[in-house]
């Protein structure tokens, strides 16, 4: 009799032990880091965008996730930025260390968006800037002009940024640590030129 109860009490502790981490791997995605020669290593990463750090010093050639509908973004040791976007396998260029990563749900993070950027008056709360690199490469993104941190995702590196707002400052940070203000109607060069981690505009 004595030993069914302890049994009984293993199945139930071992029923509840394992119902814990099931629960929280709904909140997780399991990337895949692929070096040379086969080698890999896997790394659960939080959904809820915090930037959590990659211990592994394997050299990365490629990143790969399989949970659709989730944004990861990876900084690797000489400064590489590489973004997978829902099920990819991406390169990574140069494969280098990767040192820390974030993900975010896409469909629930642009949910909680709009009350930062209400779409009643998209003109007067948004400042749109343009990031220029080299052979007229560019691309455009929204910031609140609350004077909210906004990360910027896209690896291009970048030698001029434009504004079109008048009376709003916008700062942004770049990979290599560099700062560029922007005032106003301003196109402003990026020194030296570099990815751009993330801006605020008030």
């Amino acid at each position: 009799m004595k030993a069914s109860t302890v049994l009984g009490l293993f199945v139930a502790y071992a029923a509840t032990a394992s119902a814990g981490p099931v629960k929280q791997r709904n909140h997780q995605v399991e990337i895949t880091f692929i070096g040379a020669a086969d080698a890999q290593f896997t790394q659960n990463i939080p959904t809820d965008g915090s930037v959590v750090s990659i211990e592994n010093p394997l050299s990365v050639s490629h990143i790969s996730s399989n949970t659709a509908g989730v944004q990861c973004t990876f900084n690797g040791i000489d400064h590489g930025v590489t973004v997978v976007n829902g099920v990819q396998w991406v390169d990574v260029g140069p494969p280098q260390t990767q040192v820390t990563g974030s993900c975010q749900v896409q469909g629930s993070g642009s949910s909680p968006a709009p009350p930062s950027t209400p779409p009643t008056d998209p003109t007067g709360d948004t400042v749109h800037v343009t990031f220029m690199g080299a052979a007229d490469a560019q691309f455009t993104q929204s910031f609140p002009s609350n004077g909210e941190l906004i990360q910027i995702v896209n690896p291009l590196s970048i030698s001029h940024i434009q504004t079109n707002t008048e009376g709003v400052t916008c700062v942004f940070n770049g990979i290599d640590h560099s700062v560029t203000t922007v005032v106003g109607t301003q196109l402003v060069d990026v020194g030296p030129p570099q990815t751009q981690v993330s801006g605020s505009c008030a």
